[in-house]
């Protein structure tokens, strides 16, 4: 049977029933409906059928229904205050808040079925009722948060319907995913009257962006179309994802199956609902006799506010029967006519019996689930998570996962990371330009090889491509050009290769953390030194020196203090005592005391200075020999600062930024600098051809030349000169993969092994030049204290444990000196 002529068939059914109910065993229940929507007829039907429902169940009062339409006036609305309805039900949320302000004033309770509207300057009404089964919008919207947050989506596309009711949920959409660290990216209105060109032409512009990760907030007739149209474009296959809210996913049981074979894949969150035996058999009947069954759920809310009302009634007339009357209001307010308006006398203990009465549908309790992530396959769909308002997201099947496995567009169980390939461009160097292809090759190299080991530490799939950086058809082998391109080109996500972060650049893009060492150094060439005049101190530091020092005079001291009682030697005046020690002292280095020692400590201390002091003259002269012996190869220059000062050539590595910084910074002249390109060009400039007399680059060029050409005669000087922020991967700013790599690269440097096997892969094994004698590192080094450090512990104990039992002796002996002179009483 049509739904038309069932509704007039109810309507006739319920008006003969109510005439003959009196009228004061009537009460009125008034609804503003727009019945040119399916929508709005499936709310009539309703109604009216949970209204039949209810009347046959109760011996006392009857639910009245008096549908007032809505349209481009007022005057249905206002006819509709006028009724002398306990309570009015109102479809569009615009129409709630418009007559909040007069129901306010007649004490009437309004019941939204557009849902909860939290959005807007005009203070929400405490007359509008928002049960449990009423749609709360800010509930619906944190569970499409918690799925975007689930699936470590950072960005998503809304797409929505142009009505203020999905407007104000694409804005509590975005409140909700800030606080998950997500954001919208982009959000497209639709028309319900666009036809598939219009959404064809919407969904090709979307396609053109990088993200993948698409919200639905539309009717279910407007997601069929779009969804049909997606899948016509090639939008429903892999690495993409779809989302419906409630109003899609509640009315899947009433479409067809072409509707279903276009939304497989997608995600869909619908309410929860227990039903009880009662609300079964009204779902049953209520599916036989609408085309339109399951729209947006709205016949559960239909039946639960009715219920609500009737039993809030029911409660209020027990405690008192007068307390559904209406009075005159017979007042004016500016432009706003009370005229025919009554006030209902117990209305506002009405709205306390209805919000103290428990829903009688859905359990409110933050416990048992409020939504259903479902998930489309096949001919129909699957339950795959529950959601409360407790513990969020938790799987039906599983008790450690928070949602099941999903089958996605494409039918792939892989999770799409909500982006499409990521796009890496990288600078294209012609051989007239550097080629350090230890980190930058064709599509390889150290700064690759980090990149591809950064992306698998990620904690979702990440697929990339590799592409030339172009810019009308010609490639880019400038880093400066490719910034810019970057900026402007909107091709390409990030730039991955040997470029340096710099603070010029910060402001047009955003870097990763650093996977390189940083700062500028300079490579010179050796020269030979022949042996200088103070060579004979160079065996020792100054430490070493100072220690040998005190050493000697200490052993001096010790020596004199146990010998001047019992060696005539040691007697005398005090010159001659000091002199006659420090000789005894100094003649260990060279011939044997003349000095005979009596005491047994004393013999102890010339041992252990005898055997110190072979050992410190046994290492000066070998240290010695070799310093006098072998030339020594220093660099020709010490600091950058000379090289203002000096003429010579100055190389730098071409296409970087260190030639702004040597005619900027440093005031080089730009026909004393040279462009080299790898690191065979450097030695050949610098050491074999000396076309340059210097090299200014980056660490970690320089340390390629290091560990190609270890035995090469250059040192690397002025370390820490000018500290860059290293090699980073560059993106445009605001990108949403930034913070994830940046944490993946320093991860990756934090792990040695891996770090250690891409660099041998790339660089070679560390080694150093057989020759001892080239290179910096050549020069021999004095002797510190820390080589011997043992050696002069172990004669301090001994001299001090000799010290100590010397003194004890001298103590003791005078103590019976002292006993024995004392006088006998």
């Amino acid at each position: 049977m049509h739904p038309i002529k069932l509704l007039l068939l109810f309507i006739v059914f319920n008006v003969s029933l109510l005439a003959t109910v009196s009228a004061d065993d009537t009460i009125n229940i008034a609804a503003i409906l727009d019945l040119n929507t399916a929508k709005g007829r499936e709310v009539n039907l309703s109604l009216h059928m949970a209204a039949q429902d209810i009347n046959l169940t109760t011996n006392g009062s009857r639910l009245n229904i008096s549908v007032h339409e809505f349209d481009t006036s007022v005057g249905n609305v206002f006819q509709a205050l006028r009724t002398e309805a306990v309570a009015i039900l109102v479809q569009a949320p615009k129409i709630s808040r418009f007559i909040a302000p007069i129901a306010e004033t007649l004490h009437i309770p309004i019941f939204s079925f557009g849902g909860e509207n939290k959005h807007g300057n005009a203070r929400r009404s405490r007359y509008i009722v928002s049960p449990a089964a009423i749609h709360s919008e800010a509930e619906e919207m944190k569970v499409i948060a918690d799925v975007v947050q689930e699936f470590l989506w950072k960005e998503v596309i809304v797409i929505y319907e142009d009505v203020e009711f999905w407007l104000t949920g694409v804005y509590t959409l975005n409140k909700a995913l800030e606080q998950v660290e997500g954001r919208i990216s982009q959000a497209a209105a639709v028309s319900s009257l666009s036809g598939r060109d219009e959404f064809k032409k919407i969904l090709q512009q979307l396609n053109e962006g990088r993200v993948r990760a698409f919200i639905v907030c539309t009717r279910v007739d407007v997601a069929v179309n779009i969804l049909s149209v997606a899948k016509e474009l090639g939008m429903m296959e892999e690495a993409y994802a779809w989302v419906v809210t409630d109003s899609t996913a509640s009315s899947l049981d009433s479409l067809n199956s072409s509707s279903i074979a276009t939304m497989q894949g997608i995600l869909g969150i619908k309410r929860h609902i227990a039903l009880t035996a009662q609300l079964t058999e009204f779902q049953e009947r209520l599916r036989l006799s609408s085309l339109n069954y399951g729209m947006d759920g709205v016949w559960i809310r239909a039946y639960d506010c009715l219920n609500l009302i009737a039993r809030a009634v029911a409660a209020l007339i027990s405690e008192d029967e007068g307390a559904l009357q209406f009075a005159d209001i017979g007042i004016t307010e500016g432009n706003m006519d009370f005229a025919g308006m009554r006030v209902l006398r117990g209305g506002k203990l009405l709205l306390e019996q209805i919000n103290c009465l428990k829903p009688s549908v859905v359990r409110n309790s933050g416990e048992h689930p409020r939504y259903e992530i479902i998930n489309v396959v096949g001919r129909s769909y699957r339950t795959v998570g529950l959601w409360t308002t407790d513990k969020g997201l938790k799987s039906p099947t599983s008790k450690n996962k928070n949602l099941s496995a999903v089958i996605w567009p494409g039918d792939t169980a892989v999770v799409p990371n909500g982006y499409r390939k990521l796009i890496v461009g990288r600078i294209n160097k012609p051989k007239t330009a550097s080629d350090f292809t230890e980190f930058i090759g064709r599509f390889s190299g150290y700064t690759i090889d980090t990149f591809e080991a950064a992306v698998k530490g990620l904690p979702y799939n990440l697929p990339f491509e590799i592409k030339y950086f172009k810019k009308g058809g010609s490639n880019l082998s400038n880093y400066d050009a490719l910034v810019t391109e970057l900026v402007n080109g909107k091709k390409y996500d990030i730039v991955v290769g040997d470029a340096t972060i710099l603070w010029n650049r910060s402001n047009y893009v955003d870097f990763s953390q650093p996977y390189t060492s940083t700062g500028l150094v300079m490579m010179v060439p050796m020269r030979k030194v022949r042996n200088r005049t103070w060579s004979f101190l160079y065996p020792f530091t100054a430490g070493l020196w100072a220690i040998a020092g005190a050493l000697f005079v200490f052993t001096a001291f010790l020596v004199w203090l146990m010998e001047r009682h019992d060696s005539e030697e040691f007697n005398g005046g005090i010159a001659n005592q000091i002199v006659t020690s420090l000789t005894f002292s100094l003649s260990a280095f060279v011939f044997a005391q003349r000095e005979d020692v009596k005491s047994a400590l004393g013999k102890g201390i010339v041992a252990a200075w005898l055997f110190t002091a072979l050992i410190l003259n046994n290492s000066y002269t070998a240290h010695l020999t070799s310093i006098l012996t072998v030339e020594k190869l220093v660099p020709t220059l010490t600091s950058m600062d000379s090289l203002t000062t000096s003429n010579i050539k100055v190389g730098y590595l071409n296409g970087s930024f260190t030639r702004n910084y040597l005619i900027n910074d440093l005031r080089i002249p730009k026909e004393r600098l040279v462009a080299l390109k790898n690191p065979s060009d450097y030695v050949e400039k610098l050491i074999k051809e000396k076309v340059v007399g210097a090299i200014v680059d980056e660490t970690p060029y320089i340390q390629v030349v290091k560990t190609l050409y270890p035995c090469a005669n250059f040192a690397i000087v002025d370390r820490g000169y000018f500290e860059t922020g290293g090699f980073g991967y560059f993106f445009r700013k605001g990108s949403p993969f930034l913070a994830d790599i940046s944490e993946a690269v320093l991860k990756v440097s934090e792990q040695h092994n891996l770090v250690e096997s891409i660099r041998s892969k790339w660089f070679g094994e560390r080694s150093s030049c057989p020759d001892a004698q080239t290179g910096l590192d050549s020069k021999s080094n004095p002797i510190s204290p820390n080589n011997l450090w043992i050696l002069f512990v172990l004669t301090a104990c001994i001299y001090v444990i000799t010290a100590l039992i010397h003194i004890g002796r001298k103590l003791k002996l005078k103590e019976r000196w002292r006993s024995i002179s004392m006088p006998v009483r």
